[in-house]
């Protein structure tokens, strides 16, 4: 893909992409609550993985975060400038990997009571914990190669990449199953070093060190408190899930475990489409900003926000009113009850009711880095995690795990409005009464849509499987035949630049 394609394109090519790699990774927790369902040993597992995961991701969003913007910030100096800067992070980012790696390994016992306490740790959660450790190195290297790729605008390469760390946790746990939960640990180390392996490959950013430029090392120096910065914000942001499961001895049995399995289905809305816009703009968003075409950029981020609006207020509304079909669905077989269904549905439910907002907020989010406004991020998500871990005290007791993902949604209320706050005062690139509009529209027709489906099954009652499948196929059919009826110029663009991409594929794949 070339730097002249629309953020559309770009955006459904990953979403193409995201839904393989989703169903692969769908399917793995498929098989983890067949295997394994709302188990004592699962949360263990969870609760042992938690912190070299986190690590993980944080690597992951801290070099997109950063090193896109400052990237697009040294090309626009010259290419040479571009090249030394990333040759620069790459050697960072292995010299990290490696210190990171140490620390973790021989500071691993106290690191493991921070969350878990002495009662929990065992000679299994220490092996765990010291497997998972060994991914967080691969993953530092892999962050940077595919913030890398991302700023050639080439989106593809690091979407196939990923497929391994599910491909190869799929095979050891269809092999291994209940045998041992080790053997899926090290399935992961061994889908982190695949998945490096492919992006360096891809990258040839090994190729950079063999060009020879000379320039001042003074005006070449890296935004060092601009990094800092995104680093604490990323740091800070995970401690939504370590502040689940420090609940773990207070919560239901399976509480935990109920938690991961609906955020599972939460966040794959959120990792599909958000991710794929989030992703695709954040180059082009640089871009704009880089050359003060602030015009272009307003106009983009509405068509951004108000195509997210579209589809994620169908699904919300699948969450609420179809959850625990869906959960269902997806996980009730095997050691997965009926009540664990229950139980993880009333988690689900909880958190749908933010969906929407936190989508919105994942666009928000990027604009305080290509602004450079990642102070004030900071204490965005300083004041959102403070809102979380005060309700997570308060809540817990009266409703165990509910209460945590009630915890969770206002918090994201909280980022959605503050974000909203201070990019509108500040820079005023948000079409607020544009985007409201559209999105009490969309909600007006994702009810109506509702209705109409509850009067045309309402005097048909089934459990069935494909039921299920077929009233929420119904319900998007419903809800996107309606918008066209309204000749919405928003959704008929999106079908229009969906139907480009799949015809060029197409057409790729015939010549």
């Amino acid at each position: 893909m070339n730097k002249t394609s629309s953020i559309g394109s770009a955006a459904i090519t990953l979403t193409i992409f995201g839904l393989i790699g989703k169903a692969t990774g769908f399917f793995r927790e498929v098989l983890f609550a067949n295997y394994f369902g709302l188990s004592r040993e699962y949360e263990y597992y969870l609760v042992a993985s938690v912190f070299p995961i986190i690590l993980n991701s944080i690597a992951l969003y801290i070099y997109q975060n950063y090193f896109i913007p400052a990237y697009s910030k040294r090309e626009n100096l010259g290419t040479e400038y571009a090249v030394i800067f990333s040759r620069k992070t790459f050697l960072n980012s292995v010299f990290i990997a490696i210190v990171s790696c140490l620390l973790l390994i021989l500071l691993r016992n106290p690191i493991l009571k921070i969350y878990l306490g002495d009662k929990l740790i065992s000679y299994k959660t220490e092996l765990l914990f010291i497997v998972f450790s060994c991914t967080v190195p691969l993953s530092i290297i892999s962050g940077f190669l595919i913030a890398y790729l991302q700023t050639q605008f080439n989106f593809k390469s690091p979407a196939m990449a990923a497929l391994s760390l599910n491909i190869f946790t799929i095979v050891f746990l269809i092999i291994f199953k209940e045998t041992n939960i080790i053997y899926i640990a090290l399935s992961y180390l061994l889908g982190t070093i695949v998945q490096m392996m492919i992006l360096l490959r891809v990258s040839h950013v090994l190729h950079l060190f063999r060009i020879k430029y000379t320039i001042d090392q003074v005006n070449n120096k890296i935004f060092h408190s601009s990094i800092l910065w995104i680093v604490l914000i990323e740091v800070v942001g995970q401690f939504y899930i370590l502040s689940d499961r420090y609940f773990l001895s207070i919560v239901d049995e399976g509480g935990i475990a109920a938690i991961n399995y609906a955020s599972t289905i939460f966040l794959l809305p959120i990792s599909i489409i958000t991710l794929s816009f989030s992703t695709a703009i954040l180059p082009k968003f640089s871009q704009l900003a880089t050359e003060h075409s602030y015009s272009e950029l307003k106009e983009k981020l509405c068509t951004a926000m108000i195509n997210l609006s579209l589809m994620f207020i169908p699904v919300s509304l699948i969450f609420i009113f179809w959850g625990r079909e869906i959960v269902m669905i997806f996980f009730e077989r095997g050691n997965f009850s009926a009540s664990s269904t229950e139980l993880t549905y009333e988690v689900l439910f909880y958190l749908s009711i933010s969906l929407l907002f936190y989508s919105l907020y994942s666009i928000l989010n990027k604009l305080f880095y290509v602004f450079d406004i990642v102070r004030t991020l900071f204490i965005i998500t300083l004041i959102g995690i403070a809102v979380k871990v005060s309700l997570n005290f308060i809540l817990v007791e009266p409703f165990k795990q509910n209460g945590l993902a009630i915890a969770t949604t206002v918090s994201y209320f909280v980022f959605f409005i503050l974000s909203v706050i201070i990019i509108q005062f500040q820079n005023k690139v948000i079409q607020l009464d544009k985007i409201s509009k559209k999105l009490i529209i969309y909600l007006i027709n994702g009810l109506i849509s509702y209705l109409m489906l509850s009067a045309l099954f309402i005097a048909i009652s089934s459990g069935s499987f494909f039921f299920d499948i077929i009233k929420i196929i119904l319900f998007f059919l419903i809800y996107f035949i309606n918008n066209q009826l309204l000749n919405d110029k928003y959704q008929l663009a999106l079908h229009n630049e969906i139907l480009k991409v799949l015809s060029i594929k197409i057409f790729k794949k015939e010549t």
